[in-house]
């Protein structure tokens, strides 16, 4: 028989056969940190829910994602978010090798031993929610057995076991391949009594369903951290420090704190319930009229929805005392510069508003960034570019950042104090209304955000299951 030596009769294969080796033990040598840099891709399982994340192309992506984002861009990797409903589905995945990180938001440390929790980065209070219809209890104790209901593998559903030592007779509900969205539909219809959601989370889905109030807040507050899984190779997890503990003292999470949750401080359920009503009775004719107009002046077409509704709570005939008229309430020297010869016709008017917006942010600074450059293109549409410019002056002359819209917010009121306003170059202006106005306008565009978000997941939801709700109290 005679065998043949394939490295010498192919040298290039033998070649090749020997890279590979090389490479494979040198992949073998790497730590986890250095195998995902190599890679270029960092795998991060996360809740996909506003605050955490918005899955949809925007000015704002999500609280968690931004800070993520920013770490896997440190480590120069690509970032590929995996899409999951509860925490169970996020442990899941990191024990399975499918994500590196996971993602759930402020929530009790996992019992799970080979789950590693990472400094936290933030840390919220949790409220028990129900209908605004009902009398609701004032504590855990008032609570009666089974008519709390959380997600099963929910963070919610780990809030209360932690709360079962203190309180054994705390009993709950659990609703199976649910997720928090569809438990907190549920209350808002009435159909359950009570449930447990995070702060950061009611603040923003209080506005979708705006029939859920505050029971109660509990006496606890549970942090944000980021998950790993426990390996002795604490490469990715002392990375993962480094970075959080440096991202907290250089302002920047407090700056990304403010920027995805100071607009949604003032609730109004009045105005939120005719503001839902209206997305549904009067957004539809002007949808494709907004969709357009985005297009040709490179806007979210929810953008300009907010800022029309803002301005004439989508009425095309509206008008105001000053004689600014139509959906983007134009004034006439606006519409003239615009090309818009009927301000009360919807088509020219969100036209010409947009292309209005869009002038007004090609004038500002190309270092202003997004979502910066949005406020405060919405800021100068209210107050006048010149205004804008005289507070970014003085919020430069203050110490503050003048292409950031939180320091800038601070100093436009100070305009219409004399010992300040007699400094610029425009002099008086009504500093407070351009900050109102742009966090009215926020407020709304995360509004209609939300709304067309969950018209589109719960597309993707897995059908209720009613029937096998169960209840749940688990052993102390």
């Amino acid at each position: 028989m005679v065998i043949i030596n394939k490295s010498t009769r192919f040298p290039a294969i033998g070649l090749f056969i020997s890279l590979l080796a090389i490479l494979s033990a040198c992949s073998d040598d790497l730590s986890q940190l250095e195998r995902i840099k190599s890679r270029g891709t960092l795998r991060v399982a996360l809740i996909a829910t506003p605050p955490l994340y918005f899955p949809d192309e925007s000015v704002i992506k999500g609280y968690d994602y931004e800070i993520i984002a920013s770490y896997a861009e440190s480590i120069g990797s690509t970032l590929e978010i995996i899409r999951a409903n509860t925490i169970s589905e996020i442990i899941t995945m990191l024990k399975q090798g499918k994500a590196h990180i996971g993602i759930a938001g402020n929530s009790p440390d996992s019992s799970d031993k080979n789950i590693l929790g990472s400094t936290a980065y933030d840390e919220d209070e949790w409220h028990v929610i129900g209908n605004r219809k009902n009398t609701l209890p004032k504590s855990v104790d008032d609570i009666t057995p089974s008519t709390v209901i959380v997600a099963k593998g929910s963070k919610p559903a780990l809030v209360l076991s932690d709360l079962k030592p203190e309180h054994p007779s705390l009993f709950w509900l659990e609703l199976p391949n649910g997720n928090n969205r569809q438990v907190l539909e549920q209350v808002n219809k009435n159909n359950f009594k009570l449930s447990v959601i995070s702060a950061d989370v009611y603040k923003y889905y209080r506005y979708l369903y705006p029939e859920i109030k505050i029971a109660f807040t509990l006496n606890k507050q549970f942090p944000s951290r980021w998950l790993s899984y426990k390996s002795d190779d604490a490469s990715l997890s002392k990375s993962i420090e480094k970075f959080i503990n440096s991202y907290k003292q250089s302002g920047k999470l407090e700056q990304r704190y403010n920027t995805y949750y100071r607009h949604l401080n003032a609730f109004n359920y009045a105005d939120s319930f005719h503001y839902l009503k209206n997305i549904k009775e009067r957004l539809p004719q002007y949808r494709s009229l907004f969709k357009n107009a985005a297009l040709d002046n490179e806007f979210d077409e929810r953008f300009l929805a907010a800022v029309s509704y803002q301005e004439s709570h989508w009425d095309a005939n509206a008008r105001s005392y000053t004689g600014v008229r139509g959906l983007m309430m134009l004034t006439k020297d606006t519409a003239k510069r615009v090309g818009v010869k009927d301000r009360l016709d919807p088509k020219e008017s969100i036209t010409g508003g947009a292309k209005y917006l869009n002038i007004l942010k090609a004038s500002l600074p190309e270092r202003i960034k997004e979502p910066d450059r949005s406020w405060m293109t919405l800021a100068a549409y209210n107050v006048g570019l010149g205004h804008l410019e005289d507070a970014r002056i003085l919020t430069e002359l203050l110490g503050d950042n003048p292409d950031l819209w939180i320091d800038v917010e601070k100093h436009l009121p100070k305009l219409s104090q004399k010992e300040w306003h007699q400094m610029t170059k425009h002099g008086y202006a009504r500093g407070h209304e351009p900050v109102a106005f742009v966090r009215r306008i926020r407020r709304y565009y995360d509004i209609l955000r939300l709304f067309q978000q969950e018209e589109i997941l719960e597309k993707l939801d897995r059908p209720l299951e009613l029937d096998k709700v169960q209840i749940t109290s688990p052993a102390l």
